[in-house]
């Protein structure tokens, strides 16, 4: 069903400075599914305007407070739609992992959760109810998993499908379902974090913004090299002198 990712293939997130020093200081975190604005997200049967009967909205609202999402852009060059829409201020930057280190990394963190890493697909609005073939949606958990309500087994795998209009995110995503998930209380965690050590070492390449200035490559490579040690290769982006 979904197209499996190369594991040398390169991770790349578009985020704001304040977001990297979270990831030193915190580690990697990866945030519950209610948490995205657009509400739109594990609602793929919604896309051409009919409801179904696999689930309520209360049910799907419920449901994205016990999933996590984390979200890529995969194994291409830098995107200029990607900086203009995750990368708006001139002080942003994109870090990059590949699939080995990120998965190491998830690994090592002893996340101890069912978890499952693929490509997005994008579909037509007219097509997204031909994916289930009207019948229902197929099974997330294996057999030895068991899941409080059958929800946890739809939206997990609804959340790998999107509008065709978001193609340009070339996103590949981790899902991740709470051992303790249910329908009848909400969580208390706004999200998870991979270890710091970990986070650390899977960030192989940092990219500044296009228009990034002088005093913030400095503040990047000083706090990068001076600060916390690391190493890590800090590249000006490949569109600089393009408008952006």
């Amino acid at each position: 069903m979904f197209e499996l990712i190369k594991m040398d293939a390169v991770l790349t997130r578009y985020i704001p400075f304040v977001k990297l020093l979270s990831m030193l200081e915190q580690g990697f975190f990866i945030p519950k599914a209610n948490l995205f604005t657009d509400s739109w997200e594990g609602s793929l049967h919604l896309f051409n305007g009919e409801k179904d009967n696999f689930q309520t909205d209360s049910q799907l609202i419920a449901a994205k407070d016990w999933v996590y999402v984390s979200c890529w852009y995969l194994d291409k060059p830098e995107s200029h739609a990607m900086w203009n829409s995750y990368g708006q201020s001139n002080d942003s930057l994109a870090i990059q992992t590949k699939q080995l280190d990120f998965k190491l990394a998830f690994m090592r963190s002893r996340i101890d959760m069912h978890a499952r890493f693929f490509p997005v697909m994008y579909q037509k609005p007219s097509s997204a109810y031909n994916l289930y073939d009207g019948k229902g949606i197929p099974s997330w958990f294996r057999d030895e998993y068991k899941v409080s309500h059958p929800i946890f087994n739809h939206l997990p795998l609804q959340l790998f499908h999107k509008h065709e209009a978001f193609s340009f995110e070339n996103e590949a995503r981790l899902v991740l379902v709470d051992n303790d998930a249910t329908l009848e209380r909400n969580n208390e965690k706004a999200g998870l974090h991979f270890s710091i050590k970990e986070t650390r070492e899977m960030i192989t390449k940092i990219i500044l913004h296009p228009n990034a200035s002088a005093w913030f490559e400095d503040t990047v490579r000083k706090l990068i090299n001076d600060t916390y040690q690391l190493g890590i290769p800090i590249c000006k982006s490949s569109l600089v002198g393009h408008k952006n």
